[in-house]
Order: C-alpha cells, then structure tokens, then sequence
C-alpha cells in the first residue's frame, strides 16, 4: 500500500502549516556573524535521537528544515511540530505547587524562589534523616549528560533513566556478544546494506538512518520486517512477517538451524574474529593453558595444523568443529555447542512457537545468508520481558555470515571521546568543571537488583515500598513521564504516594504533574543550548544546539539544568561549591556564564583528545553546528573488542559470569498467554509520530491514529465492525479501558496493536480540544512488573479480554 499523492500534499500541508510560526526573531552574536544567519543549527529533542536540523526564519515565520551536512541529518512529523510546544496552550507557565492529595491535580501558581527553597528545606530533612542517597532522579535522554554532575553533586547515585522499558535487552545482548554498550554504539551500516531484517522494530527516529537506508533502496536492498504488525515502513517496501509476540528468539534460532545445517555461513570469518572455535568443558567454561598445565592463562583451541591444542591468539588453522579429549578432559567447540543448541529448533519446530511457516523461515534464512545481511541489533523495539535472547540471537546471525564491521553489516560506532560530566570513583567524585568531592558509598538501587545493564526504574519502585536496600524518599522526574514510559503503573501509583517529596520538571502537564508536591516549567530545546555526542552515525562527531528562542511572553520557564542545581546549591551548598558553582548564578540571567565554563572544559578536553584547536572546534560548532573528529570506514572485520577475549563471542563468556547462558535460547513471555476466543496479545510500538512530548503537538496529536487495530478475521468471529468501542480488560492486573477498534489486516490474527505513549492521558490539567489524549489507551496500563533478571527488560505487551461495547 502506498500513500496516494493527495493525501501526501495533505500530510505536508498539514505539518507545513502548523510549524510555520510567527516567532520573534532573536539570532545570538554568534550567529548573527556565521554564515548560517538566518538558519540556526539546533538538535531535535523531540525525542531521544537528536538529529541535525536547523530553525529557518523565513518572511518573518519559523519553521523547521533538515541539516542535509550534518552526520545525522533529520525531519520527521515531529521536529516539523517542535514550534507548536514553543506557545503551546496547555504549556506549564510558573512554578506549581500541590494543594489537595496527590494524584487530584489540584495545583497552585507560585513563584521560583518559593518552589526552589522549598523544595530545598524538604530535601534537607529527608537528606538528614536517610542520607542523600535516599533521592533518585528519573529522566530521559535530554539532560542524560548533566544529571550524573547533579547527582553526585547532590551526594546520591541515584540517577536512573528510562533503559529498561527501551534498550535494556538489546543492550545486555551488545554487551554479551560485542562488549558493546546501549544502542548508538552498534548499529547497520545502512547505506551499504544489501538484505536488513528488523525484528519488532521500526525506524521511528533518527531520521538520519533512514537517509542512509534510501541510499541502499537505490541499489536494491531487500527489506524485511519481523512483527505481529505492519508498521509504516513496512507498507512502503520489504516484506512483512507477522509474528506470535514474544517469540522472536525462536525465529531467529530456527535461521541459525538453516544457515548451519546448510553450511551458509562464513567460514573464515568465524574463525578469525569470532570465539566459535574456543574449546567448552563440560561445566561449560572454556579450556585455558592452566587445564593443561601449561604457564599463562590464554584461552585455547584445537589447531589442525599443529595437531594440538594452541592459544587462540597464536593457532594457524583452528578447527571449528571438533570433539574430544584434552589431557582427560572430555571438550568440545562453542561452534558445535550452538549446533546443538540451533538443533533445538527446526523450522518445522520453530513454526509451533511463532506462527511463521517452517518455508518461509528457510527462505528467508537462505536469503539472508547468501545476500551477507544484517539484522538491525535492536532499540526501542518488541517488549516481552524475555527479548534479550532475541537480540544475542540476531547478532549471532550477523557474526555467522560476517557482517560485523564489514560494508552493509553492523558498524561499531567510533566514540567522541565527550568527556562525561561527573565520575564517580571509590576514592573522589571528579567533575567537568575541575572540581573533586568525596566519594559516593552508596550503591545504586537499580544495580543491586539488575547488575548487568543500569536504569532499571521498577526496583526503585520497589525501594520505595519495601525500603530495600535502602530507603527512597525523593523523586525528581524530569523530562520524562513513568506514566507512559513504565509498566506496572498501579505499584507507580503507590510508589508515589509513599513518597515524601515528588518534583516534577516539564514543558506540557503529562500524567506526573498530578502527582507532584512542586512542578517547575521547563525550556523547550529551542530555548536553551546544548553541547553533545552526534548519536546515530559511525562517525565520531558532536553537535551544538544553540539556544534560538525566548520563552513565549507569559511563559516563565527555566533551564531545567538551572532549576536542578539551584536546588542541589541550597540543599547543599558547600559540595556545590566545590565544583564552582556558588551563589552567584542564583541570577538566573548569570547561569549562561557557568554553561559556557562548562562547555569550555568540555571543548578543552576534546581538543586534547583529538590534538585539534579549540577554537577550530568551536567555529565549526558555531556556523555549522556539529564537527567530526573522523571518519568511519568499512573494514574486512573488527578490530580487538571489548569483550573477555577481544573477539565476538558468540558463546559468551560475560555471561558465565553472570551465571546466564552463554547461548541464546528462547523463553515464553511471562504474561498469561491468550487461550479464548476472546483473549488477545496487546502489543504496542511506534513509528515516525510518536514520543512523550511530541503527542502534544497539535500536528501530531490530530495525525496519530488512537484506536486498537483488529485483524478482520477477530472482528468478524467477535462480531466486531470497523469504529466499534470495545472494553479490554487486563488478565493479569484486571484493569479496564475502552477504546475505539480500527479493523485492519495490518496486525497478525489474536494480535491487537496501539500506539505507545499518545493516549490514555488522565491529567487534570489537559483541557480544550487537547482533550483528545484521553481517547484511546495507554497500554501500560495493561502491565505488571514482569523484567529479566540481570538485566531488568521489562514486559510492555500484555494480554486481554475483549468485550464490544458499543458502536
């Protein structure tokens, strides 16, 4: 299905005018002298991705355009939107502070020296009674880099964002395999890809990657999209596979059936930068030199030529797939091991668990192999509480037919070397700003429960309630809404209650103002400038935001980055003058002064990194709006990684630690599966529409479709028409919603899809025709706290009863 011209222009038209905002026009110095006047460089934060765009003062009104030079050039519906939060109608104008019980939305206007020392005189009780420790702010990506400063500023480790109800999985799979972090450090390499699968996923920001992926479209790349729902990109080109949810790990593991029992796979690259030819004892640690009793530590394996057992780093011709004895010790290859792991799963077997015919697996297993693909390694994608599996698997894949580090596979991102904000060690607290504090003894929350990847919000809920491992007394929710990000929102609820102080720093009303002890209106990224990382190219680059608007008149937002460590200077004022910053940027018209020191250090520390002038930095910051320290390039393989053997191991040795599997392997979901007529999968997801903060825009939130989708077989078994209103009901907390159905054949039979993040709003504070985003649901509200162990990927699908209501 294609969008038909008409309604393209519609589209177009629609966001066109919304964005085209007439705005006063005030350009800094700095941009008043580059050769970008007119056009100021910014970084998108309507989401987490950051894409290069620029605001475009055209005839008096504003809009916004891509940075076609920048590494990660973007536009989608919702940078197209970003003006509309600018003087938005339910925008949060002054400092609130709660009059009735928490969750009424009852609040009331007050000033910011009242908000701020009285949010203060609170944390020094609670600090005083529990330790700083007993504070925990929650975010997003927008003030990622300043909260560890804040923080440890403040004395508590407890920063802990959104990751376990996004990258978790994929991140604890990149860890495993390639000794790889969250998600920007891994990615395809788009533009060269030949054959890319995308499993639960859809590339719904960074628009950047798909320029880079309509270069491949050119030459002809075959697209496949694994899901239980048709997304967007799927009906534009690829071919689609739905899927059972939750059962991605045995698709991916039938694939590796078919590409090993058919011998597909790329020998020679396996053997060079791959662990497969280590040799497993039966406990299922690796052989050593020590087993042997030979000196050094080294792993080893069996060496054809040598006809004897050899260093990895110094065998000639290892063998891949032998079995035998080694001085008494019965020892097999990590190869032979995943064979027998992959035997597990037939396609035949496979198709039981998933719903995709035994064939089709084959033929895409096949088509992959022989076209050296690349499985995209995972971001905000399929949430089942069981997908890190998937994603050890997928990359496992993409080692077998070497397309790690090679042209069209998956590219390991070449740092920045950004200097981080604040470092914790056991000795001193070290900062940006050159100042050291004492060390921080206490341990994160959320590591304590989930050692393997951080920010696992549920098990500081837990903290709240259980007051294990220590107690939490103080939330500060910036930027951010739990309500929609989070599952298990009714132990949310709860949580909040118990708290003694709740802070919440927004643009717009989401769901937490209602709960909140004091709301501070927050700067939309236009009003404020921001020095990071490019994320999602291969190349190391930066990128400035610059600061391009006031707040509207009537508007007293501030500086969220300001309001944070104007609370953490009055609640503890001597550590906060131990990193510079003291009582004097309490003018709030001073505070520019500490950003730019700020930004000097960090512009400082770049230069020495890469051995390039500061001011060459700078002046292409300035005018362009990014730099690029260097170039990726596509290698015949990897370098030495970051994992235990400085090879991808496909048999992972990080997760004996763990005390995990070292081999992917496939787990039903923990959510009661559907077994009536009337019981269904609720999954959710996203495309180019949909964040938090974008859903607000009025562009957005008349564009994006609230209703429940149905596959017509369902609708017609239940009696179900197009525009119904339906009760669901959840199986495993018993919640109930109604929502509008919108039948479809883009969703899988006994599968019903939402949108994540645009509907269910509750907010008191939502009126006028934003009332819109109460309509629909919002479907973590279906959930319960099911995660992974180790890593904390929590369960965003769930199971429901449906029941029509009406028509």
């Amino acid at each position: 299905m294609k969008i038909s011209r008409r309604s393209f222009i519609a589209l177009a038209t629609t966001l066109s005018a919304a964005s085209l905002i007439k705005i006063p026009w005030k350009p800094s110095e700095k941009q008043a002298s580059s050769r970008t006047e007119g056009k100021i460089p910014i970084m998108c934060n309507m989401c987490g991705a950051g894409c290069g765009v620029y605001l475009v003062n055209r005839n008096g009104k504003m809009y916004v355009e891509p940075n076609l030079e920048h590494p990660q050039p973007g536009l989608c519906a919702r940078s197209a939107a970003a003006l509309q939060l600018w003087n938005h109608p339910l925008r949060l104008k002054k400092p609130l502070k709660r009059m009735g019980e928490r969750g009424e939305g009852k609040l009331q206007e007050i000033d910011w020296e009242t908000a701020l020392n009285e949010i203060s005189s609170k944390l020094k009780e609670i600090i005083s009674k529990y330790g700083p420790e007993s504070v925990v702010f929650t975010y997003h990506d927008f003030y990622a880099w300043h909260m560890p400063l804040i923080a440890f500023t403040l004395g508590t480790p407890n920063h802990v964002q959104h990751a376990s109800c996004c990258h978790n999985a994929s991140t604890y799979a990149r860890t495993l395999v390639l000794g790889a972090g969250g998600p920007p450090t891994v990615d395809p390499d788009y533009e060269r890809a030949r054959y890319v699968i995308f499993v639960g996923r859809v590339l719904n920001a960074a628009m950047g990657m798909v320029q880079r992926l309509n270069k491949a479209r050119e030459a002809g790349v075959k697209l496949v999209y694994v899901d239980p729902r048709m997304g967007n990109a799927a009906m534009a080109d690829g071919e689609w596979v739905p899927i059972i949810p939750g059962t991605d790990a045995a698709f991916l593991l039938a694939m590796i059936n078919v590409i090993l029992s058919e011998k597909l796979y790329d020998e020679s690259f396996i053997k060079k930068y791959t662990n497969a030819t280590f040799l497993i004892k039966p406990d299922g640690t690796p052989l050593t030199e020590k087993d042997l009793g030979r000196e050094g530590t080294d792993y080893l394996v069996y060496d054809i030529d040598a006809k004897d057992f050899v260093s990895y780093r110094k065998a000639k011709n290892p063998a891949l797939e032998w079995e035998g004895d080694a001085s008494g010790i019965r020892v097999k290859t990590a190869f032979l091991l995943l064979k027998d792991r992959a035997a597990l799963y037939k396609p035949e077997d496979a198709e039981k668990i998933c719903g995709v015919p035994a064939e089709t697996i084959k033929r895409i297993a096949r088509e992959f192999a022989n076209a050296k693909g690349v499985i995209e390694d995972g971001w905000w994608s399929s949430k089942n509480a069981n997908d890190s599996d998937a994603f050890r698997a997928a990359l496992t894949l993409n080692a077998l037919v070497g397309s790690v580090e090679t042209p069209g596979g998956l590219y390991v991102k070449l740092g920045s070397k950004f200097p981080a904000s604040a470092t914790a060690a056991t000795d001193k607290v070290t900062t940006i700003t050159g100042g050291t504090l004492p060390p921080i003894t206490a341990k994160r929350i959320d590591t304590q429960k989930y050692p393997a990847v951080p920010h696992v919000f549920d098990a500081v809920l837990d903290a709240i309630l259980e007051g294990k491992p220590y107690p939490v007394k103080a939330l500060f929710i910036v930027g951010t809404e739990p309500f929609t990000r989070d599952v298990n929102t009714e132990k949310l609820k709860k949580a909040l209650k118990a708290l003694d102080l709740v802070v919440v720093i927004d643009v717009v009303p989401n769901d937490s103002v209602d709960w909140a002890d004091y709301v501070l209106p927050d700067n939309i990224f236009l009003e404020r400038e921001e020095l990071a990382e490019v994320k999602w190219t291969p190349h190391a680059a930066i990128q400035l935001s610059h600061k391009a608007l006031d707040p509207p008149q009537g508007v007293d937002a501030r500086n969220g980055f300001w309001a944070m460590m104007e609370i953490v200077r009055r609640t503890v004022p001597e550590r906060a003058k131990a990193i510079g910053y003291t009582e004097e940027y309490a003018d709030y018209h001073r505070f520019e002064e500490f950003e730019d020191y700020v930004k000097k250090k960090i512009l400082e520390s770049l230069s020495k990194a890469w051995n390039v002038p500061s001011g060459d930095i700078e002046k292409a910051l300035n005018e362009k709006g990014f730099y690029i320290f260097k170039l990726w390039v596509p290698k015949p393989g990897p370098g030495t990684l970051p994992t235990k053997s400085g090879l991808i191991e496909i048999y992972s040795l990080k997760a004996l630690d763990y005390g995990d599997d070292p081999l992917p392997k496939w787990k039903t979901p923990k959510y009661t599966l559907p077994s009536k007529p009337d019981e269904f999968y609720l999954v959710n997801g996203r495309d180019q529409y949909v964040s938090a903060h974008a859903a607000w825009t009025w562009s957005v939130s008349s564009l994006v479709d609230r209703r429940v989708w149905m596959n017509p077989k369902d609708a017609g078994r239940l009696g179900i028409k197009d525009g119904d209103i339906v009760e669901l009901e959840g199986l495993d907390n018993g919640f109930k919603a109604r929502a509008r159905v919108k039948v479809t054949n883009r969703v899988r039979e006994g599968v019903l899809f939402v949108y994540n993040r645009v509907g269910g709003r509750f907010s008191k504070l939502i009126s006028g025709q934003y009332q819109v985003l109460r309509e629909g649901i919002n479907p973590n509200m279906f959930t319960l706290s099911w995660l992974e162990p180790l890593n904390g990927s929590t369960g965003l699908n769930s199971t429901v009863r449906v029941r029509r209501v009406g028509a």
